[in-house]
């Protein structure tokens, strides 16, 4: 059998190399990002809203990104504890959180240990949904509209009350911004949580509460509290009758509205592919059909966001708190 010569071995070597490169070109397309399962950092404890808005939305988005979305709830510290964690791990997109006003808007405003900034250190991928709130009040509180707690808080100083899940929490920024709306007045109690402030609403041991419609809806419907306006700019199908902000007359809330909201982020400087199919996959997750029927029933409204939109909601969001401290209403210790 006759050799090859040395010119078609050198050519034989070329065509193999060629073949090989073009082997682990198409293994590393067929690979991308992801590869592995994505962690998803929960900073508060399980059950909260955090907690059900992400456990309706990771499904959704893992089968968008073809790989399993592990959650972790990781609570404390006003939720520092959680992102921590995931702004301490690789900047590879395999590490995400899921954040909310208090992580992502006031935390770095009143805690000044907190240790990021949002708009620096997160690459923000999608506004998943926004929690309408409404003004309750206790029956045993003359009022049954905005304007006649108005009236009530002007003609009685002092005696109005609000509850709050503690100083600095973003039900007391929402409400201070509402009061400094009004013209109006009233003491701040705060409580370690929303939920005993809650049962303190419901107890009469306070006067008004400004909750997310879900947590109140039961209580309004048995007649336990009373709603007087709510904070969002459409009526919500859970409570038809309720009044918007904007529809009350009164003048200093027509074009005002107030929501919470929950959204996801992972650190700054992941991959841009990374950042891409994670921004896609969480900005389409909630909108898919079983998602957008179980965050309805739930009282949220979906929203689903570009991380472009996104941005631009915490800056203004930043903005408006940073009036509202400066107003004086809530100290920054």
């Amino acid at each position: 059998m006759t050799k090859p010569s040395t010119f078609e071995r050198v050519v034989a070597r070329a065509v193999a190399t060629l073949a090989c490169s073009l082997a682990y070109a198409i293994a590393g397309h067929a690979q991308s990002f992801p590869v592995k399962p994505v962690l998803l950092v929960l900073p508060t404890a399980p059950g909260g809203l955090v907690d059900i808005v992400a456990r309706i939305v990771a499904p959704e988005a893992s089968k968008l990104l073809g790989q399993p979305i592990v959650m972790d709830n990781r609570p404390g510290a006003s939720q520092k504890i959680g992102i921590h964690s995931m702004l301490r791990a690789p900047r590879d997109g395999y590490t995400l959180a899921a954040i909310s006003p208090a992580s992502a808007t006031i935390n770095p405003l009143v805690d000044r240990d907190v240790g990021y900034d949002p708009l620096k250190d997160f690459t923000l991928l999608s506004q998943a949904v926004g929690i309408p709130h409404v003004v309750t009040v206790h029956p045993s509180v003359p009022v049954r509209t905005l304007q006649e707690l108005v009236a009530y808080a002007k003609a009685n100083p002092g005696k109005l009350t609000y509850g709050s899940g503690g100083n600095g929490s973003a039900l007391q920024f929402s409400t201070s911004e509402l009061l400094m709306k009004l013209g109006i007045t009233a003491v701040h109690v705060p409580y370690k949580s929303d939920a005993p402030a809650f049962n303190d609403l419901l107890g009469g041991q306070i006067s008004l509460m400004i909750p997310g419609i879900g947590a109140v809806k039961s209580a309004l419907e048995a007649g336990r509290l009373v709603p007087l306006a709510i904070s969002s700019t459409s009526h919500s199908p859970h409570l038809p009758s309720v009044l918007t902000y904007g529809e009350t007359g009164i003048a200093e809330l027509k074009d005002y509205s107030y929501r919470g909201w929950i959204g996801f982020a992972a650190g700054a400087g992941i991959p841009e592919e990374a950042a891409r199919r994670l921004q896609d996959a969480f900005m389409r997750a909630p909108r898919a059909p079983a998602a957008r029927q179980s965050l309805e029933a739930n009282a949220f409204e979906v929203i689903a966001s570009s991380a472009q939109q996104f941005a631009r909601e915490l800056r203004a969001e930043l903005d408006r708190n940073r009036r509202v401290i400066a107003s004086g209403a809530i100290t920054v210790e």
